[in-house]
């Protein structure tokens, strides 16, 4: 608790010294209340009251052209404050081009990968399995005079997958683009998962603006390289959204991930998976903004999954939680 105390109490100091380059700073809180049940079985650990997150972002300026921006997970402090933080970057800004450096969201592209954590009600197993932000450098160009606002990401990166700590470093490319009715978000990613060994990643993350009706499409494949063809191993994440007016949003989403491979190359996916997760819900705001939200979903996985996958199958989850936003300027 005193690490606690002494870590929440370094980060209040820190925000106010930076007060008054502060463009925004935010408080973010959600918490639920869940039922889960596997294969009939109730779950009374995974079941009942528990607060999901307690955030607090902060963006501001340095300098003319120097930015920075900071998200942390006060939720989850530990003796190393960056464990809890999502990411702490410095930005220098051109017309053209952004340079990062810090602790950053690795580029990977897709959509239920994009979305904040906070606003992720249930996912596939890609998602829960992706150790998604990471210390590193990146560039990015803007097409500034370009209709669809586009931009190339060069970045790299410690691997998400470097768990025992052997230097092991990513390198993506991911392009992005948004229009009135179509916005896209690829990525070509070079993943170490041993030195000198590699996952080569393709994603393909497709948001379709029908009116009130918004359609994601992500697919996401995964070979070594060699011997793996990108088809046996893949996730694919649908998800439909319809604004039904200011204050109420109907969703579905849907997810299945396949490994068809005996290699263990991939540590997201493992062979042997080939599960589906479907389901939908509710968000309601009832002030007509995104200050506060109520919501309501379900979801049910079948399929096949290892003992140690996020995803099992018979599991069957329902869920009701408010989520707040406090904007402190």
């Amino acid at each position: 608790m005193t690490k606690k105390l002494l870590l929440l109490t370094a980060f209040a100091l820190f925000v106010s010294t930076l007060s008054a380059q502060l463009s925004r700073l935010d408080v973010e809180v959600r918490g639920d209340w869940q039922y889960e049940n596997l294969e009939g079985k109730t779950l009374p650990a995974a079941s009942g009251f528990e607060g999901k997150f307690l955030n607090f972002r902060m963006d501001g300026s340095l300098a003319e052209h120097l930015s920075y921006s900071i998200r942390y997970r006060v939720h989850k402090v530990q003796a190393n404050p960056f464990a809890a933080t999502d990411w702490a970057t410095l930005t220098y800004s051109t017309d053209k081009w952004d340079f990062s450096a810090g602790k950053q969201v690795v580029a990977i592209g897709g959509y239920e990968y994009d979305r904040a954590p906070i606003d992720i009600y249930f996912a596939s197993e890609y998602w829960h399995q992706i150790a998604c932000y990471q210390f590193g450098v990146s560039a990015t160009y803007k097409f500034v005079e370009s209709r669809n606002n586009s931009k190339l990401l060069a970045q790299i990166c410690q691997s998400p997958y470097d768990f025992a700590n052997q230097n092991l470093y990513a390198y993506n490319l991911m392009w992005s683009s948004s229009t009135s009715d179509f916005s896209s978000l690829y990525s070509v990613n070079m993943i170490e998962y041993e030195p000198n060994k590699f996952v080569g990643t393709i994603a393909l993350g497709n948001l379709f603006k029908m009116g009130a009706v918004d359609v994601e499409f992500d697919l996401m494949s995964r070979t070594d390289l060699k011997n793996i063809s990108p088809i046996d191993n893949f996730s694919a994440m649908f998800d439909i959204k319809w604004v039904v007016n200011p204050k109420l949003n109907l969703f579905s989403h849907a997810s299945y991930d396949v490994n068809k491979t005996n290699v263990v190359f991939d540590p997201t996916v493992l062979p042997n998976t080939d599960i589906w997760r479907i389901g939908g819900g509710m968000e309601y705001f009832p002030l007509g903004t995104k200050s506060v939200r109520l919501h309501a979903a379900t979801c049910y996985t079948f399929g096949g999954a290892v003992p140690t996958a996020a995803l099992q199958d018979g599991h069957l989850m329902f869920q009701m939680g408010l989520t707040w936003r406090i904007n402190l300027l």
